[in-house]
């Protein structure tokens, strides 16, 4: 018997921003996969990042620098909107 197997599509509305750490804001699908990348890019283990139940999501609105010049700031949104491209990406740092 053949199965309907659908197949989910995420796209930006499904991307959040996670504070895992002081420092260090990642854009991803879902906590465990922006925990997963920021390891692998970082080398930091699991007792370097908050607890799960204490990372955030950070709101859309919120506003970063754009750059380490500390000129202008943008909103996460924005950021999401202009650097994803389906796989995670660190969203911001306030660790220069």
């Amino acid at each position: 018997m053949n199965e309907l197997q659908i197949a989910e599509t995420k796209g930006l509305a499904d991307v959040h921003v996670y504070q895992l750490c002081e420092c260090d804001a990642v854009a991803a699908y879902s906590l465990e996969e922006a925990k997963e990348w920021y390891k692998s890019l970082t080398g930091l283990e699991d007792s370097d990042l908050y607890p799960d139940d204490e990372v955030e999501i950070v709101s859309m609105s919120y506003r970063v620098y754009e750059d380490e010049g500390m000129g202008e700031m943008i909103t996460v949104q924005e950021i999401i909107n202009n650097r994803w491209q389906g796989e995670p990406l660190l969203a911001f740092t306030s660790g220069f």
